[in-house]
C-alpha cells in the first residue's frame, strides 16, 4: 500500500504552472525552474493534459481505497478475534466502549469504524470517476467536484490508519486460546498426509485417502490425531511408525513451513525485521 501511494505521489509531483488555460504561454518562461522552485520534481509535459486530467487524484484515491480495504479486512479479523466466542485478543479500553444494556460487553467500536471506511473512500473514487468519464479532453468546471471527495477520502484513510495502529499496538493476545484453536479441527491432517508421501513414498492421492480414514477414526474415538494410538493408525496403514507423531503437533506444523513466504517462526521473524528496517530507513 505504501508503494502504491508512493508511486501515485511520484506521478502527481509535476508542476502544471505555465500550462495556462490549455495551450501554454508565449512568454519566455522556464517551467523547469519554476517547478523546482515550488518543490516539484519536474513540469508536466503536455499543457492540454495538465488542465484536462485528474488522473493524479484518481490514482491516489484508488490506492487509498485498496489500502482502506486491507485495513477493513484486518479490522474484521480484530472484531471476530475479540468476541467472547474466540477471545484471541483483548482490545484496550481506548478503542472499545461499553454496552448500554449489557454491562459485561466491550464493543470494538474503533475496529467497526475502520471496517466501514472503504465504503466512504471507494465512494469518493467512484464519484470522481463518474464526473470525469464524460468530459471532453480539456478543462471543465465539472472538475471542481474533485476537491471534496479527495480531501474527505484522504482524511478518512489517515484516521483509519491511526486507529488501526493504535488498536494493534495496545491489544493483548490470548496465546492459550489461540493455541487451542490452532490445535482443533484436525489441523495437522495435511502434515500427516505429507509425512505419508515423504516417508512411505505413498502417492499423495492415496495419502489423502489414508489421512481421511485416520481422521474419521479419530472422530469416532473422540480424540485428536496426536492422541490416536499407533495401533489404530496401523490398522489403516500398517507401515506407519511412531515417528509420525513428530509432525502432528501444532508447533511442528507451523515450524515446518520453511519455504519462502511460509509461516515458520524463523521466516516470520526475518520478515518482520526486514519491514522494521525498511520503515526505519524511510522514516
Amino acid at each position: 500500500d505504501r508503494s502504491r501511494l508512493a508511486d501515485a505521489r511520484r506521478r502527481m509531483n509535476e508542476s502544471p504552472l505555465g500550462a495556462a488555460a490549455l495551450a501554454g504561454t508565449s512568454f519566455p518562461i522556464d517551467r523547469t525552474v519554476t517547478a523546482k522552485a515550488l518543490g516539484f520534481d519536474r513540469p508536466t509535459r503536455n499543457s492540454l493534459d495538465s488542465v484536462a486530467d485528474r488522473d493524479f487524484i484518481l490514482e491516489t484515491l484508488a490506492a487509498a481505497a485498496i489500502c482502506a480495504t486491507h485495513l477493513s479486512r484486518l479490522a474484521e479479523e480484530i472484531v471476530i478475534w475479540s468476541t467472547a466466542q474466540f477471545r484471541f485478543v483483548k482490545l484496550s479500553d481506548k478503542f472499545t466502549t461499553g454496552s448500554s444494556i449489557m454491562p459485561q460487553k466491550r464493543n470494538p467500536d474503533a475496529a467497526e469504524l475502520v471496517r466501514a471506511k472503504p465504503g466512504r473512500i471507494l465512494g469518493a473514487l467512484i464519484s470522481l470517476l463518474t464526473v470525469m468519464k464524460g468530459l471532453p479532453l480539456t478543462y471543465s468546471k465539472d472538475m471542481q467536484e474533485d476537491k471534496e471527495p479527495a480531501f474527505d477520502a484522504l482524511d478518512s484513510l489517515s484516521l483509519a490508519i491511526a486507529a488501526t495502529a493504535g488498536m494493534v499496538r495496545d491489544m493483548e493476545p490470548d496465546k492459550e486460546n489461540m493455541w487451542k484453536a490452532a490445535a482443533s479441527g484436525f489441523s495437522t491432517a495435511t502434515d500427516l498426509a505429507d509425512w505419508l508421501v515423504r516417508t512411505l513414498k505413498i502417492p499423495f492421492r492415496d495419502a489423502h485417502h489414508v489421512t481421511g480414514s485416520l481422521v474419521a477414526l479419530a472422530e469416532k474415538k473422540g480424540v485428536d490425531l496426536p492422541d490416536l494410538a499407533l495401533g489404530d493408525m496401523q490398522r489403516i496403514e500398517k507401515r506407519i511408525t511412531k515417528d509420525v507423531y513428530k509432525v502432528l503437533s501444532v508447533e511442528a506444523s507451523v515450524s515446518s513451513r520453511t519455504s519462502f513466504g511460509g509461516t515458520a517462526p524463523a521466516n516470520v521473524k526475518s520478515e518482520a525485521q526486514r519491514w522494521l528496517k525498511l520503515l526505519k530507513d524511510r522514516s
